[in-house]
């Protein structure tokens, strides 16, 4: 027997600290593990990729799920639980949002009437210290590339939103040579 899906949504807040909330995400039981997985990872990347003015231009998202063992106690009074766990990496890949990005922020509690986006949560549970502490958002690899506005090949008009690039660039983010002079 499987429990109803639950909901929960991720967080992104951009270099100008704007906040970009996605739509639910449903965790919800295929027909296996990896099903599941790969239906998680998919609709992880969709939501991302359509917030709003394309502040996410393309990303990959790994979701894994499992069972783990969880130390509870110390000395003779040593309890070891067997716990379930969802592990998401999300790689932001895309040319808008290279460089250093802030951490997604997981929205996972129950959000109800009159609250946007509308999601019944995950019944998560933070536990242990240290090393052994369960939900968590931390970052994985460090930026190798500096995140400048329109790759310093143009200039952003902050009414639009949008770069004007200089002469020999094009594109969204002015990352691409047009000519050779």
């Amino acid at each position: 027997c499987r429990t109803k899906s639950r909901t929960f949504a991720l967080t992104f807040v951009s270099t100008l600290n704007e906040s970009f909330t996605t739509i639910p995400i449903v965790v919800e039981y295929q027909t296996d593990e990896f099903s599941t997985e790969l239906a998680l990872s998919t609709q992880i990347e969709k939501a991302l990729e359509s917030l709003p003015n394309k502040v996410i231009d393309d990303c990959t998202a790994n979701v894994t799920l499992g069972y783990d063992s969880l130390e509870r106690g110390h000395g003779f009074g040593v309890q070891y639980d067997t716990i379930a766990f969802m592990q998401i990496e999300v790689a932001f890949v895309g040319a808008g949002v290279q460089g250093t990005q802030n951490l997604l922020q997981v929205e996972m509690n129950e959000c109800s009437d009159g609250c946007m986006p509308k999601i019944n949560g995950l019944n998560l549970v933070s536990a242990g210290f240290g090393e052994n502490v369960t939900s968590f958002v931390a970052e994985k690899m460090t930026a190798d590339y500096n995140a400048y506005e329109c790759g310093r090949r143009g200039k952003c008009d902050y009414d639009t939103g949008l770069c004007e690039c200089f002469t020999g660039f094009v594109g969204e983010t002015c990352g691409t040579q047009s000519s050779l002079v």
